[in-house]
Order: C-alpha cells, then sequence, then structure tokens
C-alpha cells in the first residue's frame, strides 16, 4: 500500500516533536472509509499498526452494515467495496468503540480527561445518554433558537477531539478541538500531540473526493 496522508503525519508528527520515537498511541477520530480510493486497504492498514486505534465514524457505520449484509446500504455503489473486507477485518470493525476515553493521569500536567468522538456530543446530555447516531453525524445544536457549532456549546468537563466537520475546518474551542481540515478534499490532514496540544499538519497527497459546488 503506498505512502498515506495518515502515515506521513504520524511520521512527521514523530521527527519533529517526539524525537523520532514511536508515540504511545496514535488515535484516529474515525470515517476511516469512504472518501478515497482504497477503503478496505486502508481499514486492513489501521488494524494491523500497533498501538494505533480509532473511533467509529458514520462512514464506518455503514461500511459495516453493508459488509453484514444489509441491503440497503450494499445496493449503494459507494459501499461496493465492502465486499472485499475479510471476516477478520468485519470483526475488528464491529468493535469499534463510539468513543475512546484518555485520563488526565495518563498526560502529564493535564487538568483535564480527553474524550475522543467522531463528530461529537449533546451538550447538554450525560455521555451514558448520548444516542450514537448524535456521536457520529452531529454538527450543530440550537441553542436559543440559534445554531451553533455544538463544540462551541461544550463547556467539559473532558476536552473532547472530534472530525466530521471538513466545512468549518480546524476548530479550536476552550472546551472542544475539531481536526477535520478536509484532507479527502485535497487541503490537509491535522492532528495533535498531547498533553501538549501541539498541532502538526501535512497537505493532501491528492483530491479524492472533489467537492460538489451548488448550481
Amino acid at each position: 500500500m503506498p505512502r498515506r496522508a495518515p502515515y506521513v503525519l504520524v511520521e512527521k508528527a514523530s521527527l519533529h516533536h517526539n524525537d523520532g520515537m514511536h508515540f504511545a498511541a496514535v488515535v484516529l477520530v474515525g470515517d476511516l472509509c469512504n472518501k478515497g480510493p482504497s477503503s478496505a486497504e486502508v481499514v486492513r492498514y489501521v488494524r494491523h499498526q500497533p498501538r494505533w486505534f480509532t473511533v467509529r465514524g458514520n462512514h464506518d457505520d455503514r461500511a459495516l452494515l453493508a459488509a453484514l449484509g444489509d441491503e440497503e446500504q450494499r445496493a449503494k455503489p459507494k459501499y461496493s467495496w465492502a465486499k472485499s473486507l475479510s471476516d477478520e477485518d468485519v470483526a475488528w470493525m464491529a468493535e469499534l468503540p463510539y468513543t475512546i476515553r484518555i485520563p488526565r493521569s495518563m498526560l502529564e500536567g493535564a487538568d483535564q480527561d480527553v474524550l475522543i468522538v467522531h463528530a461529537g456530543l449533546a451538550p447538554t446530555t450525560g455521555l451514558d445518554e448520548q444516542l450514537t447516531s448524535t456521536m457520529v453525524t452531529v454538527r450543530n445544536v440550537e441553542v436559543d433558537g440559534k445554531t451553533q457549532a455544538w463544540a462551541k456549546t461544550w463547556r467539559g468537563p473532558e476536552l473532547v477531539i472530534f472530525g466530521h466537520d471538513a466545512k468549518r475546518g480546524l476548530q479550536m474551542e476552550a472546551h472542544a478541538i475539531g481536526l477535520d481540515s478536509g484532507c479527502v478534499y485535497g487541503k490537509k490532514l491535522t492532528g495533535i500531540i498531547l498533553p501538549e496540544k501541539e498541532y502538526v499538519s501535512v497537505d493532501a497527497v491528492r483530491e479524492h473526493c472533489p467537492i460538489k459546488k451548488k448550481a
């Protein structure tokens, strides 16, 4: 498999921010598939990386349904690649969590836990009561009759790191950080190094999913 942007990003972060050493963990914000030409290969690549973890995104959810035989998802051409997933790939995807928590005790000097989620959380709902549909699709919430980015309204106690919202790009709020900087649209792939909160980015290898312009 050719060198993909996630590998290049981690390599750059390691060389420039970690003295060339491996990180204790690499955590991805989900949606490994469906926006580029090699979805099954990406799933397999991430699955085999030691110390790499990922949460589940909305495209991962639907691809898993297609792989398990859901007729509605299998009928969609964009999920036809799911047929090439091995039994091991499918079992691995089925075990992906919707959130990953990094306790503050693992992050030197941190004053709050870090929570990784694909899209976001409902700010007024407890973590145990969050809908999975919210965690993989939310971008906006209604507050006092106004539509706002959910991240602007999140008050903790966790620092939430998420993806999913390429249109807004990098979001840096007090208690929520959005890392989707439009890699599949030919822009950049961005990561954050904890606990320092140092950002690192690489240019997209190429545009995999052209942005549809309104007529």
